[in-house]
């Protein structure tokens, strides 16, 4: 557990969480102020509550499973809140003016790829990042994926609950319709792709930082690739065709690619966890990663431990 990072950790968080409500305060107030439309209390209302439903059957969905490390509540908070309000307010800025690079370049098409798929990937995968090394129980490769998931999913709701209230005002008939329709459309066409992206991306960075006996380029090789991964399936899933069937068609083609691969990661990383269930006693302390690359540790005992990930 690295002290610096999780100090660094919960003072982004606490910005975030700041930022996040000071942002939402003065949105509200300049709508009120300039006689602007604004959403009503029951569609704000309705739209969280569906993010708080969201949230709490995936983290349902995880907690009762043999990935589940036993980090504590705040590892859960730190986490959930990472995906919910630093990375939102860490990519804000940064899409803004990433998006401009495209029209420069006369590529309209992929605006919204590069505008989402380079900042949010970049931030969510820092925050799992430094959250591996925050929270001392974190020490297996699945314990990355879990982050992942937990990242992603906080960072998802925030982005349902905002298009839906956002996309609400341009309802022709209601503002409530405005909002369930947004709703429906993000869960049926693409559910949980946030979890599915930033999951793979906490499976590639807990294999490069848990897994023993591998040099320094192999564990930044096996990171960067995951993350090529999210952030290539992301690019594409945005490509803005100008024909809604093309549009469509692209979709389908990385949802073909993506879910399964997702599915083939949860199963890995559960066969994993299921043939761990304990730890192996060293006759020294590691203390670095340059050590587990020398080896020629002595196991002096298992902690009922059968089989130890080799990786």
């Amino acid at each position: 557990m690295n002290r610096f990072l999780q100090i660094v950790l919960w003072i982004l968080n606490g910005i975030g969480l700041v930022g996040g409500l000071l942002f939402l305060m003065v949105s509200l107030f300049a709508g009120w102020a300039s006689d602007g439309a604004l959403p009503s209390f029951g569609v704000v209302g309705i739209s969280v509550l569906f993010a708080v439903v969201e949230l709490t059957v995936v983290l349902l969905a995880v907690r009762f499973t043999p990935l589940w490390p036993r980090a504590g509540a705040g590892y859960v908070l730190a986490a959930v809140l990472w995906g919910a309000t630093v990375s939102p307010l860490l990519v804000f800025p940064l899409a803004t003016a990433s998006t401009d690079l495209p029209a420069r370049l006369g590529l309209d098409l992929f605006e919204a790829s590069w505008g989402g798929a380079y900042p949010e990937e970049t931030v969510k995968s820092l925050g799992v990042l430094i959250i591996l090394f925050s929270f001392r129980p974190l020490v297996r490769p699945w314990h990355g994926f879990v982050t992942g998931v937990l990242v992603g999913i906080g960072f998802e709701v925030v982005e349902n609950a905002l298009y839906a209230v956002v996309d609400s005002l341009y309802d022709p008939v209601s503002d409530m319709d405005g909002m369930l329709g947004m709703w429906g459309l993000r869960m049926i066409g693409g559910p949980f792709l946030h979890v599915l992206f930033t999951g793979m991306v906490g499976w590639g960075i807990g294999v490069a930082v848990f897994t023993a006996g591998r040099s320094r380029l192999w564990r930044l090789g096996t990171g960067l690739v995951w993350v090529g991964v999210a952030f290539t399936a992301h690019f594409c899933w945005n490509i803005m065709y100008v024909n809604l069937r093309m549009s469509m068609v692209s979709m389908a083609m990385v949802a073909l690619v993506v879910y399964p691969l997702f599915i083939w990661v949860s199963m890995r990383a559960w066969r994993f966890a299921r043939a761990d269930s304990g730890y192996v006693l060293l006759d020294r302390p590691v203390m670095s990663v340059h050590q587990l690359e020398q080896g020629g540790f002595t196991a002096l005992g298992a902690g009922g431990a059968r089989v130890v990930y080799k990786g």
